[in-house]
């Protein structure tokens, strides 16, 4: 029988199912919250990959049926305080983006909270059957933190990269020939201090090219633009004042 079960048929349950194989049960979470059944008593824990407003619910529908194994949300944000009414609860959080289909497992770090030795214990055995290191102790608080961040280095930082696209495409000109300065761009600013190697009209109060750029530009776009170019130049004021 499997040792785990991972709630929910989301990006992060399919790609938990997929490392895991036989020995995870995967079950979707909206049939299970209509038709609550038990668990084997082999279960070692239960994982919610589900979204952060539906863990209190399920937590609480989970206790009504009696079950008493751990129970780990995969949430980045929310606290360990608001399933602490279940006496086995912690916290399993990956900081990766599962939509892609090729995950290197090894390289995810992984955040864990719990609330005493046998649930770091239970953890270390689900690590194993992953096959990857132990995850990093971290508290509900710093746990955010990191979560923050990560939508800066992923979800903003792919935003912007679907914006050069479409920017290409409403005007037709070639994407492939941005691909070498973005891949130089992240290599830069990863190995020296992204401020300090800053360029462009922004950073030399370039305001007449500023302008043109916002009049050839979509309104959305024009926002965005703005926005961080107005950062830039904060920022650059800032350590003029230095």
């Amino acid at each position: 029988m499997p040792s785990w079960i991972i709630f929910g048929r989301g990006a992060l349950g399919n790609a938990l199912k997929a490392r895991i194989g036989d020995n995870g049960l995967q079950v979707s979470a909206r049939e299970w919250l209509d038709n609550p059944t038990g668990f084997s008593s082999q279960t070692k824990a239960l994982f919610l990959a589900i979204p952060d407003d539906a863990i209190i619910f399920s937590v609480k529908k989970i206790m009504k049926q009696n079950i008493t194994i751990p129970i780990f949300h995969c949430s980045g944000v929310t606290p360990l305080s608001d399933i602490s009414f279940y006496p086995n609860s912690g916290i399993w959080y990956p900081m990766q983006s599962f939509k892609s289909n090729s995950i290197s497992w090894t390289d995810i770090p992984v955040f864990w909270e719990t609330k005493n030795s046998f649930l770091k214990t239970v953890l270390e055995m689900f690590h194993k059957d992953l096959r990857i290191p132990n995850g990093l102790i971290c508290t509900s608080q710093m746990r955010s933190k990191y979560h923050l961040g990560a939508v800066f280095a992923n979800n903003f930082m792919n935003h912007q990269i679907g914006l050069i696209k479409e920017y290409c495409y409403i005007n037709g000109i070639e994407v492939n020939f941005f691909n070498n300065m973005i891949l130089k761009t992240i290599k830069n600013a990863l190995e020296g201090k992204p401020f300090e190697i800053q360029t462009g009209p922004a950073y030399r109060g370039d305001k007449a090219t500023i302008e043109k750029h916002l009049e050839m530009l979509p309104s959305d776009m024009r926002k965005i633009y703005k926005s961080i170019s107005d950062n830039i130049a904060e920022i650059k004021l800032k350590e003029n004042e230095l």
